[in-house]
């Protein structure tokens, strides 16, 4: 079972594809963002902390994304983007439920890991691997469908300015200077503003 969540985050969770969507996967979110912006709300907070910002539970997260996103219009716990599947468990996964924004405009993954993000950093570490999925303290976020090219671009600022960060646990990852990193608790992981820079 572990191998075949390894192979499915590489296919969907490493970065890279098309961006369209599948019914067996989200896609890739922000692979190739850049640094974060420095006026970013809840980015210079987090930075200068070190910290993640925090939440356990669905509706938490969904505050937390709030002041990007706007409110959470429904929240959907059935479905195939709303299941959990291996290699939402070999990553730590507990929870998982899609929130729609914009009267159904767009929507966003969330799943809920252990509280410390051990095994996520784990699995991350043990695989080679940086994730697509936006990443706090016990949860990960990502971009599941948008109405349009534009919106989904929109948003996928909007999830930016959260200064929500990506893991990245690549054996030969080397940041460009300047880079804001928040440290990981596992050794050779690290929270990056983008998915590989």
């Amino acid at each position: 079972m572990l191998t075949a969540a390894a192979a499915f985050l590489l296919a969907g969770c490493s970065g890279g594809g098309d961006g369209t969507p599948d019914a067996t996967q989200p896609p890739a979110v922000g692979g190739a963002t850049g640094g974060a912006d420095a006026g970013a709300p809840g980015q210079d907070a987090a930075g200068e902390r070190g910290e993640l910002p925090e939440a356990h539970t669905i509706e938490e997260v969904a505050e937390l994304l709030k002041p990007a996103l706007g409110p959470c219009q429904s929240i959907q716990t059935s479905g195939p983007y709303a299941k959990i599947n291996a290699a939402d468990t070999a990553r730590g996964g507990t929870q998982k439920a899609l929130c729609w924004y914009q009267e159904r405009q767009f929507s966003v993954a969330i799943l809920l890991v252990d509280k410390d993000n051990k095994t996520l950093e784990t699995f991350h570490k043990d695989h080679d691997l940086h994730s697509s999925e936006r990443v706090g303290m016990g949860f990960t976020v990502t971009l599941i469908e948008a109405a349009n090219p534009q919106l989904k671009a929109a948003t996928e600022q909007q999830l930016k300015a959260t200064g929500l960060p990506y893991l990245n646990c690549e054996k030969d990852f080397a940041p460009h200077d300047g880079v804001q990193i928040i440290a990981a608790k596992t050794p050779d992981c690290r929270y990056t503003p983008s998915a590989r820079i």
